[in-house]
């Protein structure tokens, strides 16, 4: 049996793991726009056809790191739910979390619509940086 200081400290371990990846794709997205802006410069169709498929891979990546981050909260939710079910008190602030989260959801790659308005955000500035006449 695990308590609750273990669900939490998998939790944030998993936060860690996710952060440093969102770091590099962090960088990866600021590459995106700096050869999204050099495409669009250019009359090479190759490489704005390459650097296109780079970006939409760039913000699917992200876009599946940010379900990643939901999935994580949905799990640690789940194993406090079942902690509770067991018997053991848990404490007022893994019970908001649970009230927050969705305990046992399945992972989806649906963003929420904040992440949708960034995500097509992004797209359209990357998109008409490469596409569009200057």
């Amino acid at each position: 049996m695990f308590t609750e200081l273990e669900v939490w400290n998998l939790f944030w371990l998993a936060g860690l793991s996710n952060a440093a990846w969102f770091v590099g794709l962090a960088f990866l997205l600021w590459v995106s726009f700096r050869a999204a802006n050099l495409a669009g410069e250019s009359d090479n169709m190759i490489g704005k056809v390459a650097v296109t498929v780079f970006c939409l891979v760039i913000v699917y990546q992200l876009n599946f790191n940010g379900a990643l981050v939901e999935w994580a909260g949905n799990g640690t939710a789940s194993a406090l739910v079942y902690l509770q079910s067991q018997g053991t008190e848990i404490s007022a602030g893994a019970q908001r979390f649970i009230e927050f989260m969705e305990p046992g959801k399945e992972f989806n790659l649906m963003p929420n619509t904040i992440g949708w308005i960034f995500m097509i955000t992004v797209l359209v500035m990357q998109m008409s940086s490469i596409w569009m006449k200057k």
